[in-house]
């Protein structure tokens, strides 16, 4: 087993694990459940982390998982009822729920 990515918050490690199962790279999510140990542990330890079964593969999920972070847009979009930042993939206003233009 091999380690591809440490996580922020669990539910990223889940996202990545789901990305990586559906192109049958099988994972794993380590310290799952460490965040409850967060002050009594150093941060660092304590965050999620996604590991590959087979080694061979771990080069294949780097790639895939760096592919997935950078299609992230990092634009924002202002609403043009309320003037309200939203982040550029949103389709509608968080605050107003007006359409956003593309």
């Amino acid at each position: 087993m091999k380690r591809v990515h440490v996580a922020p918050t669990l539910l990223d490690a889940q996202l990545a694990a789901d990305a990586l199962s559906s192109l049958g790279i099988a994972t794993r999510i380590l310290n799952a459940n460490a965040a409850g140990a967060l002050g009594e542990l150093p941060f660092l330890q304590v965050q999620p982390e996604v590991w590959v079964d087979d080694d061979a593969q771990a080069g294949r999920a780097r790639e895939v998982l760096a592919a997935l972070h950078a299609a992230i847009p990092r634009t924002e979009k202002t609403c043009p009822r309320c003037a309200e930042r939203n982040p550029g993939n949103f389709l509608s206003c968080w605050q107003c729920g007006a359409p956003l233009p593309e």
